[in-house]
C-alpha cells in the first residue's frame, strides 16, 4: 500500500485563493494523502470553503489566532502518515508533485528532506509564472550552503515524518516569518537533502502576503535563529566561519530592506556598511542605499520577477 502523505494547510482568512490550492491536492496523481486543515481563527469564508470538501480534509480551528510557527505545529500534531508536505492557502501545487516526492524519499532512505523547483506567480490576476530556481541546487549534506545560500520554498519540500520526532524538532512556537528555515535547518544540520529539478509548485506572490507585511520581523528572527544554531555546537563557528559571516551580512540587509521599507536610507546604510565587503552583492545594496529608495524598490521588484538572480 501507498504511504500516507499528510498535508499540512494552515489558513487565517485566506478566502480568496484557498478553493484553488485545495483543488490542487485533490488533482494529485498520488492517491493516498489526508489534508491537516487549521483554520487559525479565521473570520472569513474560509471555514465554510474547508468544509465543503470530503473527509479527506480534516478540519481543525483555533479558538484564537497563533504565531505561525504555533499553528503549523497545531496541525502537525493532527498528523497521521509517514510523511508530511506543506502547502499554505494562498499556493498550489501541480498534478505530480506528491507523487514524485514520495517516490524520491521510498529510494533513498538515507534522505530526510526533499524539495524541488517552483514557479513563482508574479501577478495573480494576470496568470504569470517565472521559474523560482535556476542551475542546479544543493543536494546531501546542504547545511553549510543553506546558510550562505537557501533555495528552499515550503509549499516544495516533503518530510519524513520521523524526522520531526526528536527532541526539539518542532516549529519554533515564537517564530511568524522564518519558522520553516529554523526547522529544516535544524533537521539539515544533522541530516540530507534531495533535490528534483522540476517545477512542482506555484508560490502566489501578492501584497497580502504575510512575509510583505512583515519585512521587519525577518532581520530579528534570523539572528534568534543563528543563536539558537550555535548553541546546538560549541565548534558552530570553527566550522562554518565564512558561512556565518555571510548569515550576519544576510541579516544586515534585512534590516536595511526593512529600513528602506519605511523610507529610512540613513538606518539602512548603517546596517548594510559593516558588511559591504562580505561580497560584490552586498556592496551593491549598500551602494544603493545612496540612491533615491524607488531605486532601491525597482532593483527587487526586477528580482521578484526573475530579472536579477543576485538578491535572496
Amino acid at each position: 500500500m501507498e504511504p500516507l502523505v499528510s498535508v499540512i494547510m494552515n489558513c487565517k482568512n485566506g478566502e480568496e485563493y484557498l478553493r484553488e490550492a485545495i483543488d490542487s491536492v485533490y488533482a494529485q496523481t498520488y492517491g493516498n494523502w489526508e489534508i491537516i486543515f487549521w483554520d487559525n481563527a479565521s473570520t472569513d469564508g474560509s471555514a465554510a470553503i474547508a468544509k465543503s470538501f470530503d473527509k479527506r480534509l480534516r478540519y481543525f480551528k483555533s479558538d484564537r489566532a497563533a504565531a505561525l510557527g504555533a499553528a503549523r505545529n497545531s496541525a502537525m500534531a493532527e498528523a497521521g502518515g509517514q510523511y508530511l508536505a506543506f502547502l499554505d492557502s494562498d499556493d498550489k501545487w501541480l498534478p505530480e508533485k506528491l507523487k514524485k516526492e514520495v517516490a524520491a524519499l521510498e529510494a533513498r532512505r538515507d534522505i530526510d528532506l526533499v524539495y524541488t523547483n517552483y514557479y513563482r506567480m508574479i501577478m495573480p490576476s494576470s496568470g504569470r509564472l517565472v521559474l523560482g530556481l535556476k542551475g542546479a541546487q544543493p543536494e546531501g549534506e546542504v547545511f553549510g550552503r543553506f546558510l550562505c545560500d537557501y533555495p528552499v520554498n515550503l509549499q516544495t519540500v516533503m518530510l519524513r515524518t520521523d524526522a520531526v520526532k526528536g527532541p526539539g524538532l518542532r516549529f519554533d512556537d515564537r517564530l511568524e516569518v522564518s519558522e520553516e528555515f529554523d526547522l529544516f535547518m535544524r533537521i539539515l544540520f544533522k541530516s540530507k537533502a534531495l533535490y528534483i529539478d522540476e517545477p512542482l509548485s506555484v508560490y502566489r506572490m501578492h501584497g497580502g502576503m504575510l512575509s510583505l507585511k512583515s519585512l521587519d520581523k525577518y532581520p530579528v528572527e534570523l539572528e534568534y535563529i543563528l543563536g539558537k544554531l550555535k548553541q546546538t555546537d560549541a565548534s558552530f563557528a570553527d566550522k562554518y566561519p565564512s558561512e556565518t559571516r555571510y548569515y550576519e551580512a544576510k541579516i544586515g540587509y534585512w534590516y536595511a530592506r526593512a529600513g528602506m521599507d519605511k523610507g529610512d536610507p540613513v538606518s539602512a546604510r548603517s546596517k548594510l556598511k559593516p558588511h559591504r565587503f562580505t561580497g560584490i552583492k552586498f556592496f551593491i545594496l549598500y551602494i544603493l542605499t545612496y540612491f533615491p529608495p524607488v531605486i532601491w524598490r525597482s532593483v527587487h521588484r526586477y528580482k521578484a520577477e526573475g530579472r536579477l538572480g543576485w538578491i535572496r
